[in-house]
């Protein structure tokens, strides 16, 4: 095999773009997921009405919008065929779908739910209890011993599977079930760690961890606010202007993410933009203040806002550093506790310095 590189200007094929949306039923994802994938659609092939593939394994509950969403190519993907035999939701058969949807020259390919992949009959985890019950040989006693070695059956290939997606030629936008966490009543927090990595999220992804952090954008949803990115479990910095938490995302959503894969001509310019204002921050508030009142803030003022908390919380912490200046002993704050010296402390430290100057005093005298 030849292996060549390619200067970075002669490469002119658009990018593809994954969005992932997860929530609890109600929070609107399947709705949410179409309108994004219908501006995906439309930015991509420069036309109205391109064609949206949906795959659907939640009961064909897609179809509740055809009238909606007439360009939709629905696929419903059952755990039966379509003679009644038991085919599931492994790994292969999703990396067909999306072979399938390639050759079809699917502009995007919508995917709900891609829970059914990890938790569904036939998926990861089906797959990884039939493993462990082949290799212990039904003693339940080897469970433990032999789990890891079960995973190292099944992971390699849910791994093909993600590699498929993120190597996919066309725009994705892939929806997961999210189940409430416990809260602990103490912090507030979540009570055990979830699959996105946040203790301020009380949802937990139906799926595997691995797929969230391959995508350049996940939404959480709530309940409470349908269609809305309230939880952004991860946003790429060219995309952070796009998803507004009080906002539900929308055809625009789609069609403003597209235009970045065929172009990215402003990537760079966005990430300088959020580099600098995190810097005018870390110098202070009124540092931070007039940058966002410049003529450079004031035409950036979305993409500012999706940072803007962070950037309040580096100006607060440098005002607190500058005011507790150690130029001004008494403007720096007291010691803490188990920095007070106690009164043996105090004899000792007293006894060791009449003892070094009785030292240097004898060798200055001589012998």
């Amino acid at each position: 095999m030849t292996i060549r590189f390619i200067p970075v200007a002669d490469i002119h094929d658009p990018l593809t773009v994954t969005l992932g949306l997860s929530g609890a039923s109600g929070t609107g994802k399947t709705y949410s997921a179409l309108l994004v994938a219908r501006g995906l659609a439309e930015a991509a092939t420069g036309r109205s009405g391109a064609p949206i593939g949906y795959v659907d394994t939640e009961n064909r509950r897609a179809l509740h919008y055809k009238q909606a969403f007439p360009e939709m190519a629905h696929f419903d993907m059952q755990a039966v065929d379509a003679d009644g035999n038991l085919v599931g939701f492994g790994p292969e058969r999703w990396i067909e779908v999306i072979d399938a949807a390639e050759e079809a020259q699917l502009p995007v390919l919508v995917i709900d739910s891609f829970s059914h992949a990890w938790e569904g009959v036939g998926g990861v985890l089906d797959l990884h209890a039939q493993t462990l019950d082949r290799l212990t040989r039904g003693d339940d006693s080897k469970k433990d011993a032999r789990s890891q070695l079960a995973w190292a059956e099944v992971k390699p290939r849910y791994r093909r599977l993600i590699d498929r997606i993120v190597r996919a030629n066309c725009h994705m936008v892939i929806c997961t079930r999210a189940k409430p966490v416990l809260q602990d009543p103490r912090s507030g927090k979540n009570a055990r760690k979830t699959r996105t990595r946040r203790a301020d999220v009380p949802w937990d992804v139906a799926g595997d961890g691995d797929l969230l952090f391959e995508m350049p954008a996940m939404m959480m949803l709530d309940p409470a606010a349908p269609g809305c990115p309230v939880h952004q479990i991860k946003c790429a910095y060219q995309f952070r202007a796009l998803f507004d938490p009080r906002r539900p995302m929308g055809v625009e959503t789609g069609r403003a993410m597209a235009a970045w894969a065929k172009g990215q001509g402003d990537a760079q310019a966005q990430k300088q933009l959020l580099d600098d204002a995190r810097a005018a921050a870390r110098k202070g508030r009124d540092a931070f203040t007039a940058f966002w009142n410049s003529d450079r803030g004031k035409e950036h003022r979305a993409l500012l806002r999706s940072i803007l908390d962070e950037c309040q919380s580096l100006a607060r912490e440098a005002d607190a550093e500058a005011e507790a200046c150690d130029t001004d002993p008494f403007g720096l704050p007291p010691l803490p506790e188990h920095h007070a010296l106690s009164d043996a402390d105090r004899a000792r430290i007293a006894a060791e310095v009449r003892a070094e100057t009785d030292r240097l005093a004898r060798e200055a005298a001589g012998p």
